[in-house]
């Protein structure tokens, strides 16, 4: 037992870092304030970064939208990562894509394992399916974004995207009638200046269906698992808050990732909940924490008022579980 439980603390430990406060948001203005509407603006994207910027082209789009709205969501793609059992399934979701016609894709993040935003396999990786997207790969910024490179090096790597914007960590996209705000928990907290500036937005916000996005996944020890002791989020007050804000401004799904093995529904209410997805990236181990690699389409159904999340397997394409909301 005592082994045990060493083993845990080290493992507690060397998953930890102690951030200073003003790290957490460090930005002078809301960035739920400026909307980027999907439906108008698309990019090409060039598998080319300079001076630390990735190449992009602007693209006007006129995109009617539908009374379902279909977009596919994934995490943890883990681009380098070569622990023993690690297997990469790229091929299907090309396919998915392709076949889809899908107006943007969300990335909660951890796209990079270890390596830098230049590797070949990261930025080929976005940059090819940003293509298939009209250019909008929404992208997180998770924790191992953070190993070799920092939050100012990712809003610079995206700052070509939207260039008056100060931050791309936190952004406010709109789809019709959807809202979708990338949140920043990729330190284990939202931090206080961004709980604030997300409330602000929230309450001028007039679109029916809101949902957001981010890293880490939020709510922990609804099963028994390493999301007791490993993930999740370091302050429950901001947990709380966040929960509130969703409750009072109809805010229906957060959708989260970090966890791995994932496929964790956490239902706050009738029209409010978190799901925490799979990773992208398949890996085999003795431990039962890791995932056998998925991908994600959410059919939001306006006329329903219903969101349907539907898992797929990467390595067959296959339809493997789904998961059905109110909002």
């Amino acid at each position: 037992m005592k082994k045990i439980l060493l083993l845990v603390l080290v493992v507690i430990l060397i998953s930890c870092r102690v951030i200073p406060i003003w790290e957490i948001a460090n930005i002078k203005s809301n960035p739920f304030l400026v909307e980027i509407d999907l439906t108008k603006t698309g990019h090409k994207v060039m598998p080319l970064i300079s001076d630390g910027i990735l190449n992009t082209e602007k693209m006007d789009l006129d995109i009617a939208v539908e009374s379902i709205i279909r977009f596919p969501v994934i995490s943890d793609v883990h681009s380098g990562r070569d622990d023993s059992g690690t297997i990469f399934h790229i091929e299907s979701f090309m396919r998915f894509l392709e076949e889809g016609n899908y107006p943007f894709l969300v990335n909660l993040g951890d796209l990079i394992d270890e390596g830098h935003f230049e590797d070949s396999e990261v930025i080929d990786f976005y940059s090819e399916t940003a293509n298939m997207v009209n250019g909008n790969h929404i992208w997180c910024i998770g924790n191992h974004e953070l190993h070799n490179e920092t939050s100012e090096s990712f809003d610079l790597l995206l700052s070509s995207f939207y260039p008056d914007k100060e931050t791309i960590r936190m952004c406010k996209y709109v789809y019709g009638p959807l809202s979708i705000y990338k949140l920043d928990n990729s330190l284990g907290v939202f931090g206080k200046e961004q709980i604030d500036y997300l409330e602000n937005a929230l309450a001028d916000d007039k679109n029916p269906f809101k949902i957001f996005v981010a890293h880490g996944n939020m709510v922990s020890g609804g099963h028994l698992d390493h999301s007791m002791i490993i993930t999740g989020m370091a302050d429950q007050r901001e947990v709380h808050r966040i929960l509130r804000l969703m409750d009072k401004y109809g805010v229906s799904l957060i959708f989260t990732g970090h966890h791995h093995k994932g496929n964790i529904a956490y239902r706050f209410s009738d029209v409010s909940a978190e799901l925490n997805i799979a990773a992208f990236h398949e890996r085999d181990t003795s431990l039962d924490i890791e995932s056998d690699g998925s991908f994600y389409l959410v059919e939001l159904d306006t006329s329903n008022k219903t969101i349907n999340v539907i898992e797929f397997s990467a390595k067959t394409g296959k339809q493997k579980n789904s998961f059905l909301f109110n909002c």
